[in-house]
């Protein structure tokens, strides 16, 4: 029963040391942070190729221009009307 605590002793004592030394802290903070970097150029892949596709259409496709103009500088053509509505707040 002797050898079984002090064999016990032993091991936790070797795990503890290999698991919260610095070297192994360093490392696995190191992991977490590769981690949140690839997932970051993973979004900023994405966002890059939404861009592109946005780039591709406003060269190529002149119905498509014409709404991002429509939509986002608020223009109208000759010859149409405007109309806005007001909205009574309560």
């Amino acid at each position: 029963m002797k050898k079984f605590k002090i064999r016990y002793i032993i091991f936790a004592s070797i795990v503890f040391g290999l698991v919260f030394n610095e070297g192994n802290i360093s490392l696995v903070r190191r992991l977490f942070e590769q981690r949140k970097l690839k997932s970051y150029i993973k979004h900023a892949q994405y966002q890059n190729d939404l861009l592109k596709r946005r780039i591709y259409y406003l060269e190529n496709e002149p119905l498509y221009l014409e709404r991002m103009v429509r939509s986002e500088l608020n223009v109208i053509a000759s010859g149409e009307i405007e109309y806005r509505f007001s909205v009574k707040d309560q």
